[in-house]
């Protein structure tokens, strides 16, 4: 595609969804159908309605070959995932990818997922909410890596600059801290090691204290429960973390039972 033909595209696809979004609804596959076939006076380019056909007919693909793109299913809701249902002070929403077999349905859904909750704090401001959200990302070095861009590199590195001043904590979980995109530890208030038992690992944490004045003399040897910390500006103190009051059972749930928890939509022990 020529870069006028794309400015085209962008162009029409840009008056079809300005036209959509003021009636108020929001739904793809209604708005998709408006894109194949677009009322006279959407668009100003001669050729609209042809390119709007296209776009569509690419946007259907779409949803047939990925069904997190406008599939059946629950809408990413952040409001149900960071709300205390009835008779609890908090919530804690695990999301599985247990049903998503490759990194790059993870990575589509996790920018669905952040695009959704940017949007959501941005509506809803910490003042208005009973209590604070924390999102943590585990293995955050798949989904926002240094180097080569994913799916959801930018939201990610969205998020991280901002979050905060909407109320929004952040948590990226890694055991590859130097996997990580460069510019999430800069934006960190707020520093974690625990145990690490690979040596290549350690010396990068090792080289993050030195570069605070801090030495990490038995980040190897750390029990349950310890870890080194540093706030911005500070050095690396040695801290015991009060265990987690959620339920954790001794061992995690098989793929299976995760599967069979999200049919029944089980949640399974909460404790507030």
């Amino acid at each position: 595609m020529t870069h006028a033909a794309s400015g085209s595209a962008v162009a029409v696809l840009r008056e079809a969804l300005t036209s959509y979004a003021r009636t108020g609804a929001s739904d793809l596959r209604e708005f998709i159908a408006l894109l194949g076939a677009l009322p006279e006076g959407v668009s100003q380019l001669d050729e609209g309605v042809k390119i709007g056909a296209r776009m569509a007919q690419l946007l259907t693909a779409a949803m047939v070959n990925d069904p997190l793109f406008g599939g059946t299913g629950a809408a990413v809701d952040p409001g149900e995932l960071l709300t205390p249902p009835p008779g609890f002070r908090a919530r804690i929403s695990v999301i599985s990818f247990v049903g998503l077999p490759d990194d790059q349905q993870r990575q589509t859904f996790v920018n669905q997922l952040q695009l959704a909750l940017f949007a959501w704090i941005k509506r809803n401001p910490a003042r208005d909410r009973p209590l604070g959200g924390l999102f943590v990302m585990d293995e955050a070095q798949t989904l926002a890596p240094s180097g080569a861009m994913t799916a959801c590199t930018q939201s990610t590195l969205a998020l991280a600059s901002q979050a905060r001043k909407y109320g929004l904590g952040l948590v990226f979980a890694t055991q590859a801290p130097k996997g990580l995109h460069n510019r999430i530890p800069g934006n960190a208030a707020t520093q974690f090691f625990g145990l690490l038992t690979s040596m290549t690992q350690i010396d990068a944490a090792q080289e993050m204290a030195r570069a605070k004045g801090s030495l990490l003399s038995d980040v190897g040897r750390l029990t349950t429960g310890q870890f080194y910390a540093a706030v911005a500006g500070g050095e690396f103190v040695k801290m015991q973390a009060p265990i987690c009051l959620s339920h954790h059972p001794k061992s995690p749930l098989s793929n299976e039972e995760v599967i069979d928890r999200a049919i029944r939509g089980v949640t399974g022990p909460r404790r507030s």
